[in-house]
């Protein structure tokens, strides 16, 4: 990861541009502003297309569903004060998760091989069911 430094309004991500990084945020606040949708970015009325405003701190994550899903970024994110993020370049950041991904289906499809139950079903099968699993806790 690589660090940054944004000044107070800097704009970190901007509505409608490709997306190439993911953003941790280290230090400062940031504000998130998210438009109506299918609002072209270029619109002379942008800010009255404003739908939710919200702020993160320290911690907070951001930039993820441009890269995920090939898509142009869907919000505009600005420094409220100075500000340092660290990025990661999107590439890295799709590797990772694709292979955090598999692991998980991967272990998943383990526990299911340990239940005769489950016996009769090829790996494929297995891997079906696991994809519709949800965790559930008992209090």
């Amino acid at each position: 990861m690589k660090p940054q430094k944004f000044l107070k309004k800097e704009k970190i991500i901007t509505y409608g541009d490709i997306g190439k990084e993911y953003f941790v945020l280290a230090k400062g606040n940031v504000r998130v502003v998210v438009y109506q949708p299918g609002t072209d970015p270029k619109d002379p009325d942008l800010e009255k297309k404003k739908i939710v405003t919200k702020y993160m701190g320290p911690g907070s994550g951001f930039g993820e569903l441009a890269l995920l899903y090939n898509d142009k970024r869907s919000a505009t994110i600005e420094a409220v004060d100075d500000c340092e993020a660290y990025s990661l370049d999107g590439s890295i950041f799709k590797t990772i998760i694709i292979k955090s991904s598999i692991e998980k289906r991967s272990l998943q499809a383990g526990f299911l091989d340990k239940i005769k139950l489950f016996d009769s079903l090829d790996k494929l099968q297995k891997l079906r069911l696991v994809d519709g699993l949800q965790a559930l806790s008992f209090t």
